[in-house]
């Protein structure tokens, strides 16, 4: 099952913060395996020391390729970081600040394929099968459950010695460098990454939606076709869902934001989970009328000010100078 959501569209803004600018290609060596640590968006001292401690400690190991990106959600789709990870035609570790689900699921959204390997991070019954034909697995890893920096590597080392013995080669044009910073402005995203391996195409998120995010491929498979329609934080389509299988990977709640453990899986509808079905659809309608309440405030607010500020002009125009 193929994972096309649409997300090349998306635009990004700002800045991500780079220690150093590289202005060619990085080299994923074939005989190296390849670490990416896409880094907290928040950019809290904590964080950065955390970051910073553990590229150090990677860089140090001569089998390791090391590379940093902004924070993972917030890539752009045709972007130079979603071009390098899908550069990637081997095992790779990928070290970021969301769940592992959802990180698999925003990976997949851009093309990038592969067997989620099993970490301290995910849940063993969340070890998810390949989307597409491929013998490669991402094993992700979640910093915001490692309590130091030595946690972190030792799981890579454990991690590593796996990559090695599955004995796969990367397939892409090289450099010599060991790491490697991936520049690319960004600013922080909001949008849905669907669970394929939950998703029934009940429909459910398509006709919920207000704002067009939804659509259907040839296959009749709902996709998110237009990410930048999506309110910032409404999670609506995520708590009707029947499946669990609809992500935001920085909601506040872990439900929502791909927690497998949070994330409840419903199969089948029967009398015992109806009264929970109205609480999930009472929470996503209130979220929804409150988004839509909010938009058309923002654009009443909008159009006072334009006509305040034509009725100034107007006076001005009127003054005798």
């Amino acid at each position: 099952m193929k994972c096309r959501a649409g997300l090349g569209r998306l635009s990004f803004l700002s800045a991500c913060r780079c220690p150093t600018t590289i202005h060619r290609s990085p080299d994923l060596m074939a005989t190296m395996t390849t670490v990416i640590l896409s880094r907290n968006r928040a950019g809290e001292s904590q964080h950065l020391w955390l970051e910073e401690k553990i590229i150090a400690e990677l860089k140090a190991r001569d089998n390791l390729k090391v590379v940093v990106l902004p924070h993972l959600y917030d890539l752009k789709g045709d972007g130079p970081g979603m071009d390098l990870l899908r550069s990637v035609h081997a095992d790779f570790l990928l070290l970021c600040w969301l769940y592992p689900r959802s990180a698999y699921w925003v990976l997949s959204a851009n093309g990038i394929w592969g067997l989620l390997g099993r970490t301290e991070s995910l849940p063993e019954g969340d070890v998810a099968q390949p989307v597409e034909s491929s013998p490669r697995t991402i094993w992700c890893l979640d910093l915001r459950t490692q309590g130091d920096s030595e946690a972190v590597l030792r799981e890579v080392d454990r991690l590593t010695s796996i990559v090695r013995n599955r004995s796969l080669s990367i397939d892409t044009d090289c450099s010599n460098d060991q790491l490697y910073y991936v520049r690319e402005t960004t600013v922080p995203r909001w949008y849905p990454v669907v669970d394929y391996h939950r998703c029934t195409a009940c429909g459910e998120c398509l006709n919920f939606c207000l704002f067009g995010v939804y659509g259907l491929d040839d296959q009749e498979q709902v996709v998110v076709e237009q990410p930048d329609a999506c309110r910032f934080g409404c999670p609506a389509c995520s708590r009707i869902c029947p499946r669990g299988a609809i992500v935001f990977p920085q909601h506040d709640d872990p439900a929502v934001a791909g927690d497998p453990t949070a994330s409840a899986f419903r199969p089948t509808l029967d009398l015992s989970q109806l009264f929970q079905m109205g609480h999930f659809k009472t929470a996503a309608e209130s979220e929804r009328h409150d988004d839509v309440a909010e938009s058309k405030e923002t654009e009443r607010l909008h159009q006072d000010s334009r006509e305040t500020l034509d009725d100034l002009v107007d006076r001005v125009d009127g003054l005798e100078m």
